[in-house]
């Protein structure tokens, strides 16, 4: 990969170091003792200067400090092996941490975390007649909403001994569905009969898997997984080159399950031969895209193919380069402001479909931002949108083509798109307030804001957002697009679970509705929901 030289007048100030100071003590849920050599680190801000540490170690006494901070909006994060990560102001497993605003010179004291100890998972994978099954992935999997969809999503895993047992430690208490894999490569073999992931205690349906509840600290043993055989299909093919040159080594070929009733996304791979040729197998019946990407990674292809139970052949994968998208950077004060470099301008696609870019990596090239505000994405494929970010108070407004705002209607990248204007303002909306009770007294609580129209509530929309109150109770919401809105607080809510168009209708009338017009700041007081 080639990366693009920044131009000597256009490089970025050199950081500064800040004078701001985090610091606390990190304890044991559980007893109330002090934890050393516990990590602490910014896990994310919205400042553009990075120049402080990014992470601490606490001493014998369970004490941290992170210094030279600058100003900002952070996120903090304790972590040890053996204990359930915690986000700082995290209630409950998987839920979102609070903010801490941090000014320059302040010195925030007392930001404490108390790390629970993680609960272990141990158990055993056996075969069809009960013989240990060695080299087998096993994981905890939870339903989370993500991409338009709920699907099981790992998080925590292992891998069986040569006695077939596994541990698992660290695991949050939670439900989770307890699956098992085992990777085996296409040999010849011309038996159809093949280990199939399998959900704990016998099942290659996952909707059909016993749950297995973990409490915090817990050792959950006895778990006994018999790998069940199924009847698979193997996918053939060949892989095309574009050009003349040949396709050179390892040039992969992955399908990964995007519908059936497996109900979660297998996965598997192969390497074509020097003519082109793969045969990838495993397939249990459901709907794969298979993908292919050249060694360099410079060119790819991909397909859709649905599987029901007998071999599929004939696939053929056409590598190209991809579509490009070109166009020009616009402000709505007219003239590009003093101070705004275009390398400060970050321009990208995001997919529509959440499937379109499994080989790893960017969809495509990195994006060329020229210095007359033109800009270039190259290597683009399905459908999607245009989005720019800045390192700067500048955000996208819309984007149009040819004059027509496209802003939220996804292109298709089949062919090249040329004339499009990605336009920005600093006419930004902010969205300030707390959530308190009856009494006025503050509470800590989740804040969501979408779209009072359901037809904006898509898994890619620009038009929901959440929000956790920082150490002093307050939340802020930056960046929404004009329009109508209902906000609510809760108590709990996972990542992701405010884009359920479910939940969205049942929050709807019970919600705050107001209107937000461009570059307002909205003050928005809520009480909490019971909902």
């Amino acid at each position: 990969m080639v990366t693009a030289q920044v131009p000597a007048r256009d490089k970025p100030p050199t950081p500064h170091a800040g004078t701001g100071v985090i610091r606390g003590r990190v304890i044991r849920a559980d007893t109330g003792e002090p934890l050393r050599r516990v990590q602490v680190r910014v896990d994310e801000w919205s400042t553009g200067d990075r120049s402080g540490p990014a992470s601490t170690m606490s001493d014998d006494k369970g004490r941290y400090e992170l210094t030279q901070l600058p100003a900002g909006r952070y996120q903090l994060k304790a972590t040890r092996g053996g204990y359930v990560e915690v986000a700082y102001g995290q209630r409950r497993p998987f839920e979102r941490g609070r903010p801490l605003e941090l000014g320059d010179g302040a010195v925030l004291q007392n930001i404490d975390f108390a790390l629970p100890p993680g609960a272990v998972v141990t158990g055993r994978v056996v075969d069809e007649i009960g013989d240990a099954f060695a080299h087998v992935s096993v994981s905890l999997e939870r339903r989370r909403y993500i991409d338009g969809a709920r699907r099981l999503v790992a998080q925590s895993g292992g891998s069986t001994d040569d006695r077939g047992e596994f541990s698992i430690f660290g695991v949050p208490p939670g439900d989770y569905v307890i699956a098992a894999r085992f990777d085996t490569p296409d040999m010849g073999s011309r038996d159809r009969l093949r280990y199939v992931p399998t959900y704990y205690p016998a099942t290659p349906v996952a909707s059909e898997a016993q749950r297995v509840t973990v409490a915090a600290g817990q050792e959950v043993s006895g778990i006994t997984i018999a790998l069940a055989r199924a009847a698979a299909a193997t996918l053939r093919g060949v892989v095309r080159s574009s050009g003349q040159a040949s396709l050179g080594p390892f040039t992969f070929v992955i399908a990964r399950e995007i519908g059936g009733p497996q109900a979660y996304g297998q996965m598997a791979e192969a390497i074509a031969a020097g003519d082109g040729s793969f045969a990838i197998a495993g397939l249990l019946p459901g709907a794969y895209l298979v993908e292919a990407r050249s060694p360099s990674e410079s060119e790819f292809a991909s397909k859709e193919v649905v599987v029901e139970g007998s071999d599929v052949a004939g696939v053929t994968l056409m590598l190209s380069k991809g579509a490009t998208a070109r166009g020009r950077i616009r402000f709505d004060t007219g003239d590009p402001p003093q101070g705004l470099r275009p390398s400060q301008i970050f321009v990208m696609a995001t997919f529509v479909d959440p499937f379109g870019d499994q080989m790893g990596g960017m969809n495509g090239g990195p994006p060329v931002t020229h210095d007359d505000w033109t800009f270039e994405l190259q290597g683009l494929r399905g459908r999607g949108f245009i989005r720019a970010d800045t390192m700067s108070d500048w955000q996208m407004k819309r984007v149009r083509r040819e004059g027509v705002d496209v802003t939220d209607t996804p292109l298709d990248f089949a062919s090249d798109i040329d004339g499009l204007e990605i336009e920005l303002t600093q006419r930004v909306t902010t969205i300030s307030g707390g959530v308190s009770d009856d009494r006025g007294v503050a509470l800590d609580a989740t804040v969501i804001v979408f779209a009072d129209d359901p037809a904006k509530w898509g898994p890619r929309s620009r038009f929901i957002e959440t929000a956790r109150p920082d150490q002093q109770g307050r939340f802020t919401i930056h960046g929404l697009p004009p329009g109508r809105y209902v906000a609510i607080a809760v108590g709990y809510l996972e990542p992701g679970e405010e884009r359920d168009p479910d939940l969205l209708e049942g929050w709807r009338p019970r919600g705050t509705p107001f209107t937000l017009s461009e570059g307002e700041t909205h003050a928005l007081d809520l009480k909490l929901s019971a909902f």
